[in-house]
């Protein structure tokens, strides 16, 4: 809708379409709409051919299931972005690619806030792959003058998200479980600390790195500035839903050897360079995307091509 409303011509490549989720047609509509796989070069080439944006929004995520998948993830991951950046190198070669990082190329347990300076220590093959993607665009732009911004996302939530992939975002999976009365479990006491940033926010800083001329070839964090324990956005989740308890159980074996411990952004680079600043607060913000999935399921949002 952001890009919509920015006057442009939005594409999308996509494995799914119509979307999972309920949205509305105003959403949907005008969309070129590229079906297929980032791994699959002419699809890629098609959708890419002479744009002036390219948001690299395609992904397998998740530490614990790249740790337990580590070709398929290369596969996704890295060679597919590869196709996007030599289809924009050939067939858009004045494009700016906007790529979305993320807090996991950090090494854990540094000194809140974390800076883009940060120790680079990624102990998951997910933060591993994220880390060369910011290496690949930073040859592409030595090699042939390819324009990028990348974004160091922290914990994303919002709507539209999928809200039964927990992989995704934790917020959005804890909703999806409140709203379908089940327990919200807590690994150990929840007591490590999180920066949980609103999808809204995120995409105001994406738009402000593709328009942006200062922004070229930097990196910037993008979260909330500020950080709760994971036990307390739990039990946010579970009062907006009302309907949901909180269930603390071991943590899992294979969740504990990827867990990075406290974690909270420094973003003041981004404010300094691009004016962004993030402006949902974690309550009002999980109060909302509630109440939205609510009237989606009421059946007050439209379906695609229904009225």
């Amino acid at each position: 809708m952001a890009l919509r409303h920015a006057g442009a011509r939005v594409r999308v490549l996509t494995r799914s379409w119509p979307p999972d989720l309920i949205v509305s047609r105003e959403v949907l509509a005008d969309l070129a709409i590229y079906r297929g796989d980032i791994r699959d070069e002419a699809v890629v080439d098609a959708a890419v051919k002479d744009a002036d944006f390219v948001f690299h929004l395609a992904g397998k995520s998740g530490s614990a299931v790249s740790n337990a998948s580590p070709v398929e993830d290369l596969d996704v991951n890295l060679r597919a972005l590869l196709n996007v950046l030599v289809a924009c190198t050939h067939l858009a070669p004045s494009a700016r690619v906007i790529f979305p990082s993320s807090r996991l190329v950090y090494a854990p347990h540094q000194q809140l806030p974390v800076t883009e300076n940060g120790l680079l220590a990624p102990i998951s093959i997910y933060g591993t792959h994220k880390l060369a993607a910011e290496r690949y665009l930073e040859v592409f732009k030595r090699e042939s003058g390819l324009s990028f911004v990348v974004l160091r996302i922290t914990n994303p939530y919002g709507p539209f998200q999928r809200r039964e992939q927990k992989s995704y975002g934790i917020i959005n999976w804890f909703i999806w479980r409140a709203l379908n009365d089940l327990p919200l479990q807590v690994f150990g006491e929840g007591d490590q600390l999180r920066d949980y940033v609103h999808a809204h926010d995120v995409v105001e800083a994406m738009m402000l790195a593709a328009t942006t001329p200062a922004a070229d070839g930097m990196t910037f964090n993008v979260g909330s500035g500020e950080s709760v324990t994971f036990a307390h956005m739990a039990e946010l989740v579970a009062a907006a839903a009302g309907s949901s308890r909180i269930e603390h159980i071991p943590w899992p074996e294979n969740q504990a050897r990827v867990e990075t411990g406290d974690f909270a952004a420094d973003v003041s680079l981004i404010k300094s360079t691009l004016g962004w600043a993030p402006t949902r607060a974690l309550d009002s913000g999980i109060a909302g995307v509630i109440q939205g999935y609510r009237a989606m399921s009421a059946g007050k949002a439209e379906r695609p091509g229904t009225r």
